[in-house]
């Protein structure tokens, strides 16, 4: 890989935003960096309809599933967030961590290390497992091959 981002032409990016190395950001994400600087780590992928906005540090290797919102919080690295999660302003998300598809993760909430959470609010089900980190890896890494395709095009 050449260290290369994939911003798809439908996507919107605004304000401050920096991305790291081999960020893809797909069709109708809105990252809105007009009240705080938003960042987005290493092989890290913002899927479509994927909003965020407000001070946000979103980590390494990072998964951000199709319809998510991710306002004003700091993700760690190898984290998966499932389709149609809600993270609101001041939570803390340390590596290693599942967010369920549809949780709802409330403000100011910490999340430690190794965990799969889900629900409305979100609670902590039960500590990461070998299996859970491979599809961890497995979910960046698929967004690495597409678009490694895409650019080599």
């Amino acid at each position: 890989m050449q260290n290369k981002n994939f911003i798809h032409q439908k996507a919107n990016l605004e304000g401050k935003v920096k991305l790291g190395k081999n960020v893809s950001v797909w069709a109708f994400a809105s990252i809105r960096g007009d009240e705080g600087k938003i960042t987005i780590g290493d092989n890290s992928n913002v899927q479509e309809n994927v909003v965020i906005h407000g001070k946000t540090k979103i980590g390494k290797n990072v998964t951000v599933g199709h319809g998510a919102i991710v306002h004003g919080a700091k993700i760690g690295n190898n984290v998966l967030i499932g389709a149609n999660s809600t993270i609101l302003d001041s939570v803390e998300i340390s590596d290693w961590n599942i967010i369920g598809a549809g949780t709802l993760i409330p403000p100011r909430t910490k999340i430690g290390k190794g965990s799969v959470v889900m629900g409305i609010p979100g609670k902590i089900i039960r500590k990461l497992n070998k299996k859970d980190k491979n599809l961890i890896m497995k979910s960046y890494k698929s967004y690495l091959a597409k678009i490694k395709n895409l650019l080599n095009k």
